[in-house]
């Protein structure tokens, strides 16, 4: 279905967010795993595994920084596999919750200035080795994640530029990437006896780690709002 002229002229921002695209229909198929390449009020260009053949609708749901945003779409176009990653898809927004839309162009307020790949908030456990002559390795978590890099806490400084093979712990198995780090935090903002907060720019993020690493963020998020259903008194899954 061709988008109209009114969604035609909404901008679209160049934000990389992790998301589940569910058929809709009589006969639903599985859900698919893939990454926002633009977003805007109207739809969004996504690199998916698999092929979402138009005119197909979907349950499309986003995870952003302050939780998931869902919404009603229909897969519009589909390109070529680019080389070495997945498919793109268009979706073009059919329904969305007044709520949801709030929601959405908050997010769009707030990260559509410039391009984003957005970090979420999430713990967890890692190994990192320097790159090049023998190091020993450290261990850390993470700060926060996205599809560029990662918030990465150490128990010691390491310079800017250095090349690190990172093992993520998820709770499915280990995650091997690389990555280069970028900013380390300075002297003075440091808390006495604590981490150090380092900015990881990854290099080389094959198709099939984004992949993982964009289920294992909405799993995460998944999990997080089950903990604060609990806590709130309300049923999982409600």
């Amino acid at each position: 279905m061709p988008e109209n002229a009114e969604q035609r002229q909404l901008t679209r921002y160049l934000i990389q967010l992790p998301l589940l695209l569910k058929p809709r229909g009589p006969a639903p198929g599985r859900t698919v795993v893939g990454w926002t390449l633009n977003l805007s009020e109207a739809g969004t260009c996504v690199e998916l595994a698999e092929e979402l053949l138009p005119p197909m609708p979907l349950q499309v749901r986003l995870q952003t920084i302050r939780g998931p945003i869902e919404v009603e779409g229909q897969a519009i176009w589909i390109e070529d596999p680019v080389p070495g990653g997945g498919i793109p898809h268009g979706v073009t927004f059919t329904r969305i919750p007044p709520d949801q839309l709030q929601a959405l162009r908050d997010l769009l307020r707030s990260k559509g200035d410039q391009r984003q790949a957005i970090r979420l908030p999430v713990e967890l456990a890692l190994t990192c080795q320097a790159k090049g002559p023998e190091t020993p390795p450290l261990t850390g978590r993470t700060g926060d994640v996205s599809r560029g890099g990662l918030l990465l806490c150490l128990p010691q400084g390491v310079s800017p530029g250095t090349e690190l093979a990172l093992t993520l712990h998820l709770p499915r198995g280990p995650l091997t990437v690389e990555g280069t780090i970028a900013w380390v935090e300075p002297p003075e903002r440091r808390t006495p006896g604590g981490s150090i907060r380092h900015g990881l720019r990854f290099s080389g993020l094959s198709w099939s780690t984004s992949l993982s690493l964009g289920l294992f963020l909405l799993f995460a998020a998944e999990a997080s709002n089950e903990i604060i259903r609990e806590e709130q008194g309300q049923p999982r899954g409600g």
